[in-house]
This record gives C-alpha cells, structure tokens and sequence, in this order.
C-alpha cells in the first residue's frame, strides 16, 4: 500500500495531488463509497488540467475544441444534459485524443459505474446502500493513479509529429552521445507513454527510417534510427512480438542509407533480425555481401563472426564501428578473444599510417583490458612487421603498451617482459 501512495507523489498537477489525498484519506477510514466517488471526481478534473494546458502551453487546437464543447454541455439548462457532461468528456478525449488508452478508458468507465452506485441511493433487497468493497476500491485507485494522474497531458494526436520535430532540433547535440540521448527521452516521453503510444511511434519510425526516401527522411535518418533501437530497448518483449506479427509492415525499401541503418540496428538487436520476413533479410543480406564494412557489425548472419572476418582477410575495421563491435563481444564474454582480433588487425598492416591508425583506434583503447597472452602476442606483432617497427611512432606505441602492461599485469609482466 505504500508503494502505491508513494507513486502518488508523481501525480503530474499539484491540485490533483492535493485531491487526491482526499481520495486516500476516505480509503483508509474505510469509507470506500466516498472514496469512488471522490476519485472518479479527481480524473474528471485531471483530465480537464490537461486539456487547458494543452490549449494553453501548446496551442492544442484538439484540447480546445473539447473545452468548448464540454463548456457548452456544462451550462445547458437541461438536467439530463448536465449530468451528461462528464461522460461525454471521457469519450471525447479518448476519441479525439490519446490521453487515455483502453485499459484507462475501460477502467475509467467501470469506475463511473461504481460512482453511480455510490453516489446515488443504490440499495439492496434489505434497503440498505451498496458499497464497494476494499479490494475494488484500492482496484480502482491504482488503476487511475497509474493509467491517468500520473501521466503529463503533452501526448495528444500530433504525438509522432512532436517527437519527430523534437528530434531535428537536438540531432546535433545527442546523435553520437546515445546514453544521454535515452535518458532525455524516457524523461522527456517514453516514461510516461502507454503501450499503443509507442507501438504507434515505433511503427512510424520505421517507416521513416527504412521505407521513405524524401529529403526529410534522409536528414533525419540516423538520429530516428537511434530512437527507434532506444524505444525498442523500453519493451523489447512487446516490439519483438509486433514485428513477427506484422513482417511485411517492418520491411526494408532499397536504398544504401536505408539497408545500412538496418543492418546497424539488428546487429544491436539480433532478435529483430529472426522476426524479419525473407525478402527483408535477402535485402540485408545483399547489401552486407556487398558493403565490405557492414561484415563487421554482422554476427547475426555469421554464427563464428570473428573466424569468418579472419577467413576473409578484414583487418580494415571503420572506426565508427569498433564500439559496436566491442560492446557486442563483452556481453558475450568473449572480449579477450575480440581484442585478440584487434591485435591481428594491428599486425596486418601494410603501410605506416595504417598502423599508426590502427593503434590508435584498435589498440590503445583497450590496452588495459589485455590479459597476458594478449599482451604476448601484442609483443609478438610489434616484433614482426616492419611496417610496425619501422615507423615514427613505433617508440611512443612501446612505450606505452609496457606502460599498461606493468600496470595490469602486476607481478605477472615480469614473465613476458623478456619477449619485448
């Protein structure tokens, strides 16, 4: 029980929270008849709160064509009508809006039916009131508490449109700082969205991302790209499930932009790539044939990924593509081995500058997560290439690899140290 009236320190407007305490006062008296009927009080008017905030902060033409309606409804003179308001604004926003979804607009209508009973002189056979019990009536709070009061009024029709504006605007900041990126927006919006909110998203974005080529599209691809895995990240459960229900929706158009952003994406998140449908994956799969850089990324195609790079002589890895590499193998545990990959590469140069690259972006990083056979063979390969050895700054490597040697190895560096 606590729990729940903590959760009610989220309630997004002061005054609900404020009334809602009234709800929580009756419940805890006992007093579970005034606790429906204050409560489905409390949603009526929550859901007014955000309506006038969106008519007032975002200009909501849809908020504000349903005050005036409702506004209307309230100041008839009609009885009948007046007691009809309130009905006719839940069934309002939930048509015309997406601040409620189905399960809040179901539970909101089943708490209407308890508040009649409350409210009005219901009785039984021994005229005597009807009252809700106290599982029903705590049902019912937690279900309003978590499906309506805490949720921000900023999700109406225009949700996608929103999100996707945002996006333009912040790309330059967030695109290659992803771990900020997602937290500002589950703050800002996954959070506080409901499940047919984001599915909706996710099926836009997709589109956006792998289907549609106008100029728009193309500018604002990678970043809806990286949104879309961070959604995805939210539930994976339920978006692994949408796109097996519906793989001819989550295609992939041709295009190199396109396929390249796919392919990016299902190597972060395999299980996406076993729910694609056939054609999807020949698409992805041609274009990985044929884009010597996206073999890198591909373990999910590649069941020995690291072998078949070796088999195929790809020591040439893309900068951009190294943390992805690298996050993917320490999650498998097999990070030693992927480092001695790294070194391989190292030891396959064939010009100066391409070793002086590869040490600088395939070696020192990781230099002090090495175990001692990798530093043995590091120290084997800066012995067996000229193009290694022979270079300016062949030294300055040495030097620092012996560094984070005797660093990490500890008493350990003493047994390698004569193979230097």
């Amino acid at each position: 029980m606590s729990v729940l009236w903590n959760e009610s320190e989220n309630i997004y407007f002061a005054k609900t929270k404020e009334y809602f305490r009234e709800v929580t006062s009756s419940y805890s008296n006992g007093n579970y008849r005034s606790a429906v009927v204050m409560l489905y009080s409390v949603a009526i008017c929550d859901m007014l709160f955000k309506l006038q905030e969106l008519k007032d902060m975002h200009n909501d033409s849809i908020a504000e064509t349903i005050l005036l309606e409702i506004e209307k409804s309230r100041n008839l003179h009609d009885n009948k009508s007046k007691a009809r308001w309130e009905k006719e604004l839940v069934d309002k926003i939930y048509k015309d809006t997406e601040l409620l979804d189905l399960v809040a607009f179901t539970n909101l209508n089943h708490l209407y039916d308890h508040r009649n009973f409350s409210a009005h002189p219901a009785l039984n056979e021994n005229y005597e009131l009807i009252s809700p019990s106290k599982e029903t009536t705590i049902a019912h709070i937690k279900n309003i508490l978590e499906s309506i009061l805490v949720k921000p009024p900023i999700f109406i029709k225009n949700i996608t449109d929103m999100l996707v504006e945002d996006l333009r605007g912040i790309k330059d900041i967030y695109l290659n700082q992803e771990d900020q990126l997602k937290i500002y927006l589950n703050n800002k919006y996954f959070s506080k969205m409901h499940n047919t909110m984001k599915e909706k998203i996710f099926k836009a974005l997709w589109k956006f991302c792998f289907n549609l080529d106008d100029d728009d599209c193309k500018a604002n691809r990678d970043i809806n790209a990286v949104v879309l895995g961070i959604l995805y990240e939210t539930d994976e459960s339920i978006f692994t499930k949408i796109i097996k229900d519906s793989p001819d929706y989550f295609s992939a158009d041709k295009g190199k932009g396109r396929r390249k952003n796919l392919v990016i994406l299902v190597s972060k998140y395999p299980k996406i790539y076993d729910c694609l449908s056939e054609d999807t994956k020949f698409r992805i799969n041609d274009y990985i044939n044929n884009n010597s850089d996206a073999k890198y990324i591909s373990w999910f195609k590649f069941e020995q990924h690291l072998e078949y790079l070796i088999a195929e002589r790809l020591y040439d890895i893309p900068p951009a593509y190294i943390e992805k590499m690298k996050a993917h193998y320490v999650d498998k545990g097999m990070n030693e081995e992927f480092i001695s990959y790294l070194i391989r590469c190292f030891g396959k140069s064939d010009s100066f500058d391409t070793a002086n690259s590869r040490f600088t972006y395939d070696i020192e990083p990781v230099l002090r997560e090495m175990t001692k056979t990798n530093f043995k063979k590091l120290f084997e390969v800066l012995k067996s290439n000229s193009q290694i050895y022979g270079r300016a700054q062949h030294e300055s490597s040495k030097c620092k690899i012996i560094e984070a040697a005797k660093e990490t190895l500890g008493d350990g560096y003493a047994e390698i140290e004569g193979e230097i």
